[in-house]
């Protein structure tokens, strides 16, 4: 017999006034697989069915759970998030309602101030949410609060998180996505400006492993996924895409896994596997580290069906890799890489990052004439932002860097075109309006690069041309662009 209704709902994007985010929820993927067999597990999907909020609200009346979940990734739809939960306690009096996912993992206190949430669940899932729910439907509040990774508000209203005490890197064993419960077919071949997740084919994202080794300055995925990887074995990842392609004519694979390529064996086998399937099946992956492009690697994965990389170079300056950010990237092997791509048919995109405390405004520079001469098919450039818990974060506000005001909650500083860092080095002013004009120079220099570029961020001709101009004249606050 299965417990009292547990739901987790996805709200929907279009909420607010937002721009549609149309990304498979992975978080439901491996709920459902966790979940469903033990739990009455249900799933609201608010963002596939673009439902109101009053639909919400019935279904969540008709369902009446006694959890509801709500796995909360991005902190820019926060707002989405915490209606919700507002709506859960509208329609069911007496539910208990949880955040989990990334905005709950970094900014617990700030999720905990919404009276209609009960309860934090921070980090992974796996191993973890089956107790967690079983204390819950229980209504165990005393062993619920001894749980690490587990926030709340004791009897005074004060706010108790405990930390987390484990990553998914000490998960014995992955689990594998269970779609049943998801309409696929909903986000397949979503078109967004964003050249790295775009596509006009019945494209699926796809993550195969978790975490990332690596120390970079402004990254987040340590302070989520802790300092070690998780990696689900290759065979169960061929039959998922076996599953994806038979079961849902899937065209497109599109990777997000923040280490894809740092098991070799791992990935040669996976690699194999898909040249063996003779899929009519094509790939591309939004995040590789050039140093794991060793040998015959790329020649593989173009075989396999790859047709579009992304690089994370971070900045043109040497000094700057290795004083400042962190990475172990040595620049001199990425000009090869790029004609090597060419070679093979292979589009390469390029993430560049400029604005770093310590950064001097001759590196800036830098950066912008190595983009150039690597040639890339397309160039972005991001303005350096502090993220919740990184150690650019703390940097900048140990050294006194960011603006009075700052708030992680604040829109104006959302995302990775506005600047607010200042430095005897530069102003926000002058790194948004380098960024914005350089960005259009080095993209846009031939009529051959302007028609792969307006390709590869499915516009017309004509919209690339507006969206060029729009981004010129708001020095880079329009969209998502570069």
């Amino acid at each position: 017999m299965k417990s009292e209704p547990v739901v987790l709902v996805i709200p929907n994007s279009r909420w607010f006034g937002k721009r549609v985010w149309l990304m498979l929820p992975h978080a439901a993927l491996l709920l459902t697989a966790l979940l469903k067999d033990e739990f009455d597990f249900s799933i609201i999907d608010a963002n596939a069915a673009n439902l109101s909020e009053d639909q919400v609200r019935e279904r969540l009346a008709a369902l009446r759970p006694a959890v509801v979940l709500v796995s909360a990734l991005a902190v820019e739809y926060r707002q989405q998030y915490h209606r919700v939960m507002e709506l859960a306690k509208a329609a069911v009096p007496g539910v208990l309602t949880v955040f989990g996912g990334v905005y709950p993992s970094v900014l617990g206190e700030e999720a905990l101030r919404d009276p209609n949430v009960d309860y934090l669940f921070l980090g992974h899932a796996e191993e973890r949410v089956g107790n967690f729910l079983r204390l819950a439907l229980q209504r165990d509040h005393e062993a619920l609060r001894q749980l690490p990774g587990v926030g709340y508000r004791d009897e005074g209203g004060r706010q108790v998180i405990n930390p987390a005490t484990s990553y998914i890197s000490s998960v014995k064993r992955l689990v594998r996505p269970d779609y049943s419960l998801i309409d696929v077919v909903a986000y397949m071949g979503h078109l967004s400006r964003d050249y790295q997740f775009n596509s006009q084919r019945r494209a699926v994202p796809i993550i195969t492993s978790y975490g990332c080794p690596y120390n970079c300055l402004f990254c987040a995925t340590r302070t989520i996924s802790g300092h070690g990887m998780a990696y689900r074995p290759a065979e169960e990842v061929l039959e998922e895409i076996d599953f994806l392609v038979t079961r849902h004519g899937a065209e497109e694979l599109i990777f997000l896994d923040d280490c894809l390529l740092g098991d070799r064996p791992r990935i040669t086998r996976i690699l194999e596997g898909l040249i063996e399937r003779r899929y009519p099946l094509v790939w591309k992956t939004s995040n590789v580290a050039a140093w794991h492009l060793k040998g015959d690697l790329l020649e593989l994965m173009r075989r396999s069906g790859c047709y579009q990389i992304t690089v994370s170079v971070e900045s043109g300056s040497q000094r700057v890799l290795r004083e400042i950010v962190h990475k172990p990237l040595k620049l001199e092997i990425v000009p090869p890489l790029v004609k090597a791509c060419r070679a093979l048919g292979i589009d390469i995109g390029a993430n560049f990052v400029i604005g770093f405390p310590g950064e001097t405004w001759d590196e800036i520079r830098e950066t912008f004439r190595f983009a150039e001469l690597c040639d890339f098919d397309i160039a972005h450039f991001h303005i350096a932002t502090p993220l919740p818990k990184t150690d650019l974060y703390l940097l900048a506000k140990e050294k006194g860097l960011l603006p009075p005001d700052f708030s992680f909650l604040d829109p104006r500083y959302f995302g990775f075109a506005r600047a607010f860092i200042e430095t005897d080095e530069f102003t926000p002013q002058e790194l948004m309006t380098l960024r914005a004009y350089e960005w259009d120079r080095i993209n846009f220099s031939t009529p051959e690069k302007t028609a792969k570029v307006a390709r590869l961020m499915s516009f017309t001709p004509e919209e690339l041309a507006e969206h060029r101009r729009q981004t010129r004249r708001k020095i880079g606050l329009h969209l998502a662009s570069g």
